[in-house]
């Protein structure tokens, strides 16, 4: 009888370390499984807030865009103001093509894309009065520069 109580002890006993050993690998595992799911909602999220920083950082980088062009404008107007025209013709060219590229991926702001339609469409004369450095593409330089702030912004 001594014998088979001490095996029922042993037995107990070693269920007994089985049980706690069993308990503590469950624990681990599900404390690991939550941590794994709280990781992937913080790496969501993370995700999410990183898509929305993206995003204002283009829009902020299209209005850095817009107003760079507008400060480029307004220096034409400036050189034809000096009766600089031949600077304010060199210039130019290079506004004027900046400005059709943006016109190009201004498809998402119409009202950007009004603004930029407008100064596209004055091109020709323009260029033109620099070219003959004719005293009227001041005033319509200093014009187009307010309309495209007007526009723009």
């Amino acid at each position: 009888m001594k014998t088979t109580m001490r095996n029922h002890l042993i037995v107990g006993v070693l269920c007994l370390i089985l049980g706690i050993a069993l308990g503590a690998l469950w624990g681990a595992w599900t404390e690991r499984r939550q941590t794994d799911e709280r990781i992937a909602t913080a790496l969501e999220t993370e995700s999410v807030r990183a898509g929305h920083l993206e995003d204002d950082v283009s829009q902020l980088q299209k209005r850095l865009d817009l107003g760079e062009l507008h400060l480029r404008l307004g220096r034409l107007a400036m050189e034809a103001d000096r009766q600089d025209y031949g600077t304010a013709g060199e210039h130019a060219a290079p506004f004027f093509d900046t400005a059709a590229r943006m016109e190009e991926q201004a498809t998402d702001d119409e009202k950007v894309r009004a603004a930029l339609e407008q100064v596209l469409a004055a091109r020709d004369e323009i260029t033109a009065g620099l070219a003959t450095a004719d005293p009227a593409t001041t005033q319509r330089l200093k014009q187009l520069y307010l309309d495209f702030f007007a526009l723009a912004y």
